[in-house]
């Protein structure tokens, strides 16, 4: 294989020298450097051009000469550049000056019937800039009320019943599938909109709320003067905005109405996207003639795009405040899900009142704090909700708050929670055989839990079948901290041992994530525990390992983790116990390595300490009363791990030092898709006395299967261990239809492309030296069971180059769900 890439490149070089093409490449930006996609780059003499990207980039091949460059963009002046392309590649960065209202006349083709609601567009986005200064930074308060109704079949009763009976079962069935939250909150906004802190002075929440959207205003900038349009919870691709340069290219604009309101002249606009587009929206915007201002907006986001739900829709309503600026003053979210008989629909509504424009933040008040709750909140009484709710509650919304009040009146009185604990405590044969029993103490917030007699049996293990059961505590106080204890013990019944485990965790310090934890087990442990699946099946991955040990973890400073653990482990080779024979008859083990025995060695202590330091520079978050949501920073992710085997103590015979660092980061690359990598290097400083089960690894591709892109190969053909220095990098793109719905016909197929890449270089192996692409194609599908539910199915084709072995092409399958809380697939 390495003979075919030395001739490729070889054929390659020899084109290249024949041809004496170079590149001429750059970007084209405005006057505030900001990228503009989809300007034309042509060569006046040869009729040769190039369209920008997103990011403003461009490049031609080119011939030794002189050339005279033609770069046009609607609403800039065009502009013509003069080249002399020598014997090298030239960089050609561009800025184009705004065209004024005479330039912008004159590109407009003249026709007697003309529909001028594209010149309408150009209007609005000319004088976005000064209408969205206009406000300069300012406050408001804002109302939300989000309600969420589901939709599943009654049960239909196997006795008959009278219909007033039925009426009612109906109406507590609809009840019970409501949901409806209600926040005040006030929003501060620095310049033009960059920056945004709220204060949440007011949360009401009824019903199981989890997926109602908008309950804050991070949760998506739904301002269409912006170039893109930003939800990472609806979607982790944004979306083109109609009121931009790449606007005009990207939709279809068409008049529907001319009216006159209050003796001004407005314009409904149809916006519709291209064919060949791709993170576009369709609906209606209505425009101010002469003032050239939003007045309304009713878009849809593509289904194609869409993480969790089947429709969404925003409607927004603008209003002149203090004779200045024109603001939202309304928000209307509208969205549905269907999966089956299942449906779930939901409506939000933020409204914006108390402007104070033009208002003076110091200098340090926008910062990583994006928003702030209070526990009085949480308790504010029915008075504070009459004068703070701008909109009027549906009588069904009555209905719903006085139902969930009287439930919750009923549901949390002593003697009834005092039952739920009986039913619950109750020993049941439906317990015993397959749910597990519970055991719950409401007054002191704990609950046990022992599994059910099936879990005892645990037929697939080391030695054959072992019988287990195991039990566990759980008590969380009022303040969020919390304990937990888990503990199992099993015993063999070839090899007649007993093994087992205990763990208890202590989360003392909700906001900074402070969490403790002891561990005493026995029990079979892997060798090499991230290996291939394939290879986490064999017997010789397995030891045994007897371990006393205690970890701490805490955010010390915000984005700044630290985590530490130290261990006293009995390490124990299982090579003399007793295992099953038919496994090693069986079509796994003909997987497998054909030594499929566990590894011999003379039992031995270790004694060993590990330390990690994470750092994530301008982490953004949510304070909670009792708890910090994090919610990611536009910054790398930093870290540091170093193990350290220590000899002497318990008679610790390892002695070991282990450094490595590394780099990770996710980056949205505007609606191009989504890249991230993970780049990281290590070393054994000290290796006097370092055991097998100690080595650094690196991972073999999982057969079939395609892994983790961010943290395995695909294509490496073995495992193996690294002592001295390595380096190892990631790469992976996300493109989310940004090529494959630009092809006729493609866009109906909801077709994905993701492509990737990734290095290892090792001293090991005799210098290691491998590089292995991989690209795919994925489909989003809805889980049958679950209406807000999805997950991506993807086939995968990876290859690989290498100094020292060769790798075919190989074919993989993968999946991944949807993570709504972070807002990405994984």
């Amino acid at each position: 294989m390495m003979r075919s890439i030395l001739l490729l490149i070889v054929l390659s070089s020899s084109a290249a020298a024949f041809g004496q093409s170079y590149k001429l490449y750059g970007k084209i930006t405005n006057g505030k450097q900001e990228p503009l996609a989809f300007a034309t780059v042509e060569l006046k003499e040869i009729r040769l051009g190039a369209v920008t990207k997103e990011d403003g980039s461009y490049s031609l091949e080119l011939d030794e000469g002189k050339y005279s460059l033609v770069i046009t963009l609607v609403g800039y002046k065009p502009q013509v550049i003069t080249v002399i392309m020598r014997k090298a590649n030239q960089q050609q960065n561009i800025i184009m000056e705004v065209a004024d209202a005479t330039s912008l006349a004159e590109l407009v083709i003249k026709s007697k019937n003309r529909d001028k609601a594209e010149e309408y567009i150009r209007q609005v986005i000319k004088n976005k800039e000064a209408i969205e200064n206009a406000s300069g930074p300012y406050s408001c308060k804002v109302y939300i009320k989000a309600l969420q109704q589901d939709s599943m079949p009654v049960k239909k009763s196997k006795k008959p019943i009278s219909d007033s009976l039925l009426k009612i079962q109906q109406a507590k069935a609809e009840m019970n599938s409501m949901a409806l939250a209600e926040i005040v909150l006030q929003l501060d906004r620095g310049g033009a909109g960059k920056n945004s802190k709220e204060e949440r002075t007011g949360i009401k929440k009824r019903g199981n709320t989890q997926s109602l959207f908008f309950l804050s205003t991070t949760e998506g900038d739904f301002n269409f003067y912006n170039n893109l349009i930003q939800v990472p919870s609806v979607s982790s691709t944004p979306f083109i905005s109609p009121l931009s340069y790449s606007g005009l290219l990207a939709y279809r604009f068409k008049t529907l109405k001319t009216d006159i309101v209050n003796g001004k002249k407005i314009y409904i606009i149809s916006v519709k996207p291209r064919q060949l587009s791709n993170a576009t929206v369709e609906g209606e915007i209505t425009i101010a003639d002469s003032s050239w201002v939003i007045l309304h907006t009713k878009l849809r986001l593509p289904k194609f795009h869409l993480a969790e739900y089947d429709f969404f829709e925003v409607e927004q309503q603008y209003s002149l405040i203090n004779h200045k600026a024109w603001m939202i003053t309304r928000q209307q979210f509208t969205y549905t899900a269907a999966s089956g008989k299942k449906s779930s629909s939901g409506s939000t509504v933020a409204s914006y009142t108390n402007f104070e424009l033009n208002k003076q933040f110091d200098k340090k008040y926008f910062g990583v704090e994006l928003s702030a709750a209070t526990m009085e909140a949480y308790k504010r009484d029915s008075s504070f909700w009459q004068t703070n709710r701008t909109e009027p509650l549906t009588e069904k919304e009555v209905r719903f708050i006085h139902y969930k009040d009287s439930i919750y009146s009923a549901t949390h009185t002593t003697a009834y929670l005092d039952s739920v604990d009986r039913k619950i405590n109750k020993i049941t044969w439906q317990n015993i055989v397959y749910k597990g029993q519970n055991f719950n103490d409401h007054k002191k917030r704990r609950n046990w839990y022992i599994s059910p007699i099936p879990n005892l049996y645990q037929p697939f293990q080391f030695g054959g079948t072992r019988i287990q059961p195991s039990f566990m505590y759980f008590k969380t106080y009022e303040s969020r901290k919390n304990i937990s204890l888990f503990t199992e013990i099993s015993y063999g019944i070839k090899n007649k041992d007993v093994n087992g485990s205990i763990r208890l965790n202590r989360m003392y310090n909700p906001f900074n994530r402070g969490t403790y934890n002891v561990r005493l087990q026995k029990n079979f442990d892997y060798i090499f525990s991230g290996d291939a699946w394939i290879n986490m099946i064999s017997r010789n991955n397995l030891y045994l390992n007897q371990v006393a040990g205690v970890g701490h973890a805490l955010e010390i400073a915000n984005g700044l983790f630290f985590y530490s653990d130290v261990d006293m482990a009995f390490r124990r080779s299982l090579s003399g116990y007793k295992t099953n024979s038919w496994f090693d008859s069986s079509a796994i083990a003909d997987l497998l390595d054909s030594n499929n025995r566990a590894v011999p060695f003379d039992p031995y202590n270790a004694f060993y300490a590990t330390l990690r330091l994470e750092y994530t520079p301008h982490q953004r978050y949510i304070r909670e009363p009792k708890e910090k949501v994090i919610l990611g920073s536009s910054w790398p992710t930093f870290y540091t791990l170093w193990k350290k085997g220590i000899p002497g103590i318990f008679n610790s015979k390892v002695n070991f030092d282990y450094l490595e660092f590394g780099i990770k980061q996710s980056i949205q690359l505007r609606t191009l898709g989504i890249s991230s990598y993970t780049i990281k290097t290590g070393s054994f400083l000290n290796k006097k006395d370092l055991r097998l089960v100690d080595y650094k690894r690196e991972r073999r591709g999982d057969p079939i299967l395609f892994s983790n892109p961010n943290e395995a190969f695909q294509s490496l053909d073995s495992s193996f261990p690294v002592f001295k220095r390595f380096y190892e990098g990631h790469y992976v793109h996300e493109f989310n239809g940004a090529l494959l719905n630009k092809i006729p016909f493609f866009k109906k197929l909801g077709l994905r492309e993701i492509a990737g890449t990734g290095f290892l270089f090792a001293p090991e192996r005799n210098n290691l030296r491998y590089i292995e692409v991989f690209t795919g194609i994925e489909r989003v599908f809805k889980y049958p069971f679950n209406q807000l539910g999805k997950f991506k199915l993807g086939v995968y084709v990876s290859g690989s180059a290498a100094n020292q072995f060769r790798n075919p092409v190989q074919f993989k399958i993968g999946i991944t769900t949807w993570d709504r809380k972070n807002g990405k697939w994984f």
